[in-house]
């Protein structure tokens, strides 16, 4: 073969529609076992793209040019940055996942920067109204306090919170056992010693046993997600407090945990985050309320307090 001649290499893309190869990605995401929560985000992320660019556009006319209009669309209506990054995530992964069944060629696209945004957690006034001990004999105000002691003491998620039941805990040895949890593999995690005081409170008066959900609907069924949202933010209201995020709570906790001088390693694990990275945004984001004990541990300050000697001053006189 002549020097210099290269071989050109074919690649035969199969024509695919991208409504087929949406009901074809969202089936697999259901066999690979997916949080319901995640299967629902690619439906919806994907579904409304769909909308945008047509149900019967083929895929492999879909290009990088055809994701930047896409991409100017989503911030012409208003979304933020980190939301026009959580879409593009989402899509990339769905026309990667086109690319391996050799529907079209490989898209690398671009997910825009975006500045983290403060989350302001809540302030420790309002900590201390929601904290307070109901002092009605509602069952549910009781439970949505119980929770919300639960999630400042441990800092996890609401859904592996759900699906906790009375036998996983083991108050003795002040430990309990997630067995649902965003990366799916069971563990288990400390417990602080106010937190099984009031666990053992609640289970003994709410007459919960060995196979009930930790914190049930009222008729014992397990809670749902949105039930949860919405009771805990009623509690929080008829209390004074505006904030209603349950994963606020999860802040919180982080935020707290810093600044009593908790090591973000093991922040990582209470956490349940797969990088140190994704804990140390908590040590960025809060790095203010760090910062406040900075004259006390900092080198220089400590150096010049132990080696500082007062200079005598000469007095000088200008009445010459």
């Amino acid at each position: 073969m002549p020097r210099g001649r290269k071989i050109i290499k074919t690649v035969e893309i199969e024509e695919r529609t991208i409504r087929d190869a949406a009901e074809e990605f969202f089936e697999n995401n259901r066999v690979k076992g997916l949080a319901k929560a995640t299967q629902k985000g690619y439906q919806d992320y994907v579904n409304a793209f769909i909308k945008w660019v047509g149900e019967e556009t083929i895929l492999s006319d879909i290009t990088l040019r055809t994701m930047d209009k896409y991409m100017l669309y989503c911030e012409d209506r208003g979304n933020k940055a980190v939301s026009v990054a959580t879409i593009m995530v989402h899509l990339r992964r769905f026309f990667k996942f086109c690319n391996s069944r050799g529907y079209m060629e490989q898209l690398e696209i671009t997910i825009p920067k975006f500045e983290t945004e403060l989350k302001e957690p809540y302030s420790d006034e309002e900590m201390k109204l929601l904290l307070e001990k109901p002092k009605s004999d509602n069952w549910v105000e009781l439970r949505n306090w119980c929770m919300i002691n639960y999630f400042f003491a441990t800092g996890q998620r609401l859904s592996t919170v759900l699906n906790i039941k009375v036998k996983d805990l083991d108050l003795l040895s002040a430990k309990v056992k997630l067995v649902w949890n965003k990366d799916k593999i069971q563990k288990y995690m400390p417990l602080s010693s106010a937190i099984i005081k009031i666990l053992q409170e609640y289970i003994s008066i709410s007459a919960l046993h060995d196979e009930d959900y930790l914190f049930p609907e009222y008729e014992g069924k397990k809670l749902r997600v949105r039930s949860a949202e919405d009771s805990i933010a009623e509690y929080n209201r008829k209390r004074g407090v505006e904030k209603t995020s349950i994963h606020l709570f999860r802040h919180t906790f982080a935020k707290n945990y810093i600044i009593a001088g908790g090591n973000p390693v093991k922040l990582q694990h209470l956490l349940n985050h797969k990088t140190i990275d994704m804990t140390m945004k908590y040590v960025n984001l809060y790095g203010t309320d760090i910062a406040a004990d900075l004259d006390m541990f900092n080198p220089l300050d400590n150096f010049k307090r132990k080696n500082y000697t007062p200079t005598k001053r000469k007095i000088v006189n200008y009445s010459a």
